[in-house]
């Protein structure tokens, strides 16, 4: 019961946030980000939680709208997909978080096959593209990573927020489809260092303010930053040494969530929902008046974190 009764915030905070983002257009990982540090969360656990968090939690998201077949696989299909499956189990008694992130490795390696199989191929980059890109965005998320321990505790939640005000207000400058065209690409590489900073991945908001023209990494964003998540989260577990179990059971609410009242379907016409826009400020006021202090995470009865 005390068990219980200890990862009962955290599965709340993943199935809360879910029904908040899908019925209110706000970015998913913006929602469990404020959740987790009105819970207490210092900077250095709420930046891993939330890797954690878009790591594992995209390939629910993705299998929510795209369904995928065992025997349609690309590198493990059928009954070969008991190869990473045993592998990753044997893993994960001896090294719980080697084994749950080859788990989650395995599994994006087949969606981000599907994905690329379902581009039109007269549009679609060459592999070798996407890769220079994920490396590319992977070194500017590790590069937020690595800022973290310089910003202050008591000041990460007032960051954290003011972040968010911007993307949204990116996403009412972008309402133009021919608006910063020339910059999207940087733009789309720069979003990837807050992921490093905060752990806000916003792809379903950048990947539906479609520009004219789209560039070979706006037609990959989703492969890129989802790659760059992968690797920002092994850099910050080698870095702080630590992994939250509480997030593990805030992937599992926010996956019942998201398996019970879906995900928000952007129309991607550049026109970004102004409905959307106010209540993401309005949540970030009522943030604000908190003044969450940065206590830590209230720890698990019986679990030490892996």
């Amino acid at each position: 019961m005390e068990f219980f009764l200890g990862i009962l915030p955290f599965f709340n905070a993943g199935l809360v946030g879910a029904v908040v983002g899908r019925f209110s257009g706000i970015n998913l990982s913006m929602v469990i980000l404020l959740i987790i540090i009105y819970m207490g969360a210092r900077p250095e656990e709420a930046v891993v939680a939330m890797l954690t968090f878009n790591a594992y939690n995209y390939f629910t998201a993705y299998t929510q709208l795209h369904r995928l077949s065992l025997k349609n696989l690309t590198f493990f299909p059928g009954w070969k997909m008991i190869i990473p499956t045993t592998l990753s189990c044997g893993l994960i008694i001896l090294k719980p978080f080697a084994g749950l992130t080859l788990f989650v490795i395995f599994f994006l390696a087949e969606i981000f096959a599907d994905i690329y199989k379902k581009m039109d191929p007269k549009e679609r980059p060459a592999i070798k593209e996407i890769v220079k890109m994920s490396i590319i965005a992977s070194v500017i998320a590790v590069i937020g990573v690595a800022v973290v321990p310089f910003v202050p505790q008591e000041w990460f939640f007032l960051l954290a927020g003011i972040v968010i005000l911007l993307l949204a207000y990116l996403m009412w400058r972008a309402g133009d489809r021919s608006a910063m065209r020339d910059s999207w690409d940087k733009i789309l590489y720069g979003v990837t260092f807050f992921l490093g900073l905060l752990g806000i991945e916003c792809v379903d908001w950048m990947d539906s303010m479609h520009r004219n023209n789209r560039s070979a990494l706006a037609r990959s964003y989703v492969i890129v930053i989802n790659a760059a998540t992968i690797v920002a989260l092994v850099v910050a577990y080698i870095l702080y040494h630590y992994f939250s179990v509480g997030a593990l059971f805030t992937c599992i609410g926010s996956a019942l969530g998201i398996r019970l009242f879906g995900v928000t379907e952007y129309d991607g016409k550049g026109k970004f929902s102004y409905l959307t826009l106010g209540l993401v400020v309005l949540a970030v006021l009522i943030f604000f008046l908190t003044q969450p202090v940065p206590v830590g995470f209230p720890e698990l009865p019986g679990v030490s974190e892996i």
